[in-house]
């Protein structure tokens, strides 16, 4: 019986990753890209790697199957300063299976100059981009006694991108994500020091507008297939792992030594390795969470964090 649910769980995540496979050879490097930074410090300090674990505010971003554990109202935001690239930052609002944010991209004002080197005014560029989620499993269809659709999380995510500069250069789009999540902290798979299993799978702007601008040029969304997998050890131990079919690879790992502290790292290789580290403290219902990329050629990346709580967000080992 065992070995069936094992098989019919591949058969699901086969069939998924089947749909989306055609899709993966499209060129990657569209405005719509901006979305591949991610939202919270936390998955990024470990290495990018979440769609396995998905257990907090951030599945909003990674695995919104990840939505349906979500417990009481958390709001997530986070924010980032890259020099010479401009801003970008998060605000998400995690509920018990839905989920609401905003992402945005704001490269700043570059200067206009005449064919003698005078400033003659300023042109911006921002994108803004609207998500909504939504997460459910097996219990809330009342398979709560049958084990693998129990710990089936299914989740779906819809992506208005907006891009404000100049007329000819302003454009919107729309796209959708697929999700599936399997298992958590009381899954059937637990035993002994395995505390926590998961095992995701993401399938990227399955269905989508295109971003259509004012010129009248035309921009598909990228698609992918991410499939990823996490595993936690006596409650303090966490390691994830995603793959990003024909693209690359993401790991990570986080320790937590007492309750209140998280220690990260994680390595990203995706064409060009990179490697993170970061840190998480958490007091109360406030998290705040920090994590650092080391990128070989360009400047170290940082970003910051803060959620809150108001409710627990997942398992409390978070």
């Amino acid at each position: 019986m065992h070995q069936f649910r094992h098989l019919l769980l591949t058969a699901i995540l086969g069939s998924l990753c089947l749909v989306a496979l055609p899709a993966l050879g499209e060129p990657y490097s569209n405005v719509a890209s901006v979305l591949e930074l991610g939202m919270g410090a936390r998955p990024l300090a470990m290495g990018g790697a979440f769609v396995g674990l998905a257990d907090d505010g951030n599945s909003l971003s990674f695995n919104p199957a990840g939505l349906a554990g979500a417990q009481g109202l958390s709001v997530l935001s986070s924010g980032e300063v890259r020099p010479g690239m401009g801003v970008f930052g998060q605000v998400a609002v995690a509920l018990p299976r839905l989920g609401l944010g905003l992402h945005y991209f704001d490269f700043g004002d570059v200067p206009q100059i005449d064919e003698v080197g005078n400033v003659t005014g300023y042109l911006s560029y921002r994108t803004y981009t609207l998500i909504a989620g939504a997460g459910i499993r097996g219990t809330d269809l009342g398979f709560r006694n049958v084990p693998l659709l129990r710990d089936l999380g299914v989740g779906i995510k819809a992506k208005y991108l907006m891009v404000a500069t100049l007329e000819p250069g302003s454009g919107s789009g729309l796209a959708v994500d697929l999700s599936l999540l399997y298992g958590g902290p009381n899954t059937g798979l637990r035993m002994g020091f395995l505390t926590g299993f998961g095992l995701g799978l993401v399938v990227e702007n399955i269905f989508g507008v295109p971003i259509k601008y004012g010129s009248g040029h035309v921009e598909y969304w990228p698609q992918a297939v991410v499939i990823g997998t996490s595993a936690t050890f006596l409650g303090s131990w966490t390691v994830v792992a995603d793959l990003v079919l024909g693209k690359g690879v993401r790991l990570g790992a986080e320790w937590r030594p007492v309750p209140a502290i998280a220690v990260r790292a994680g390595l990203r290789n995706e064409g060009v390795v990179m490697w993170s580290l970061g840190l998480g403290v958490r007091y109360g219902m406030f998290a705040l969470d920090y994590a650092f990329v080391g990128h070989p050629y360009l400047a170290g990346q940082h970003r910051l964090s803060l959620e809150v709580a108001l409710g627990r967000i997942g398992p409390r080992t978070r």
